[in-house]
């Protein structure tokens, strides 16, 4: 499988209710999807940092930043790129694991819609 492009979109969904924690109330949730394209299927894969770096050192324009500037290339150079080389060629960069899943889970999500078989099972 080829990964001929990735597409890192900023959203906002506007939760059910105000939730309330000690960092305040919320009423919005920013979240970062990530889809993958291949030469086979497209795949998607949710980035689950928040907007800021309060609960976790990671955050969504960071999670933009990183897949951009090091995951990507790092994924650009692995031939015949398949979900079980991701972690692999990604282990180098310290940290920024749910900006790894989020890229993990899009090809992933890619390869199992190519072989015709729902990401759920």
């Amino acid at each position: 499988m080829k990964l001929s492009g990735i597409e890192l979109r900023v959203i906002e969904m506007p939760l059910v209710s105000p939730f309330r924690t000690s960092f305040g109330v919320a009423t919005a949730r920013e979240a970062l999807l990530v889809r993958a394209v291949t030469d086979e299927a497209e795949g998607w894969g949710e980035g689950v940092a928040m907007a800021d770096p309060l609960y976790s050192s990671e955050y969504v324009e960071a999670s933009v930043d990183v897949i951009t500037r090091f995951l990507l290339p790092a994924l650009a150079a692995v031939p015949d790129l398949d979900a079980s080389k991701v972690a692999p060629a990604l282990a180098k960069f310290k940290g920024h694991r749910m900006s790894k899943a989020a890229v993990e889970l899009a090809i992933l999500d890619a390869e199992l819609r190519a072989k015709g078989v729902p990401l759920s099972r």
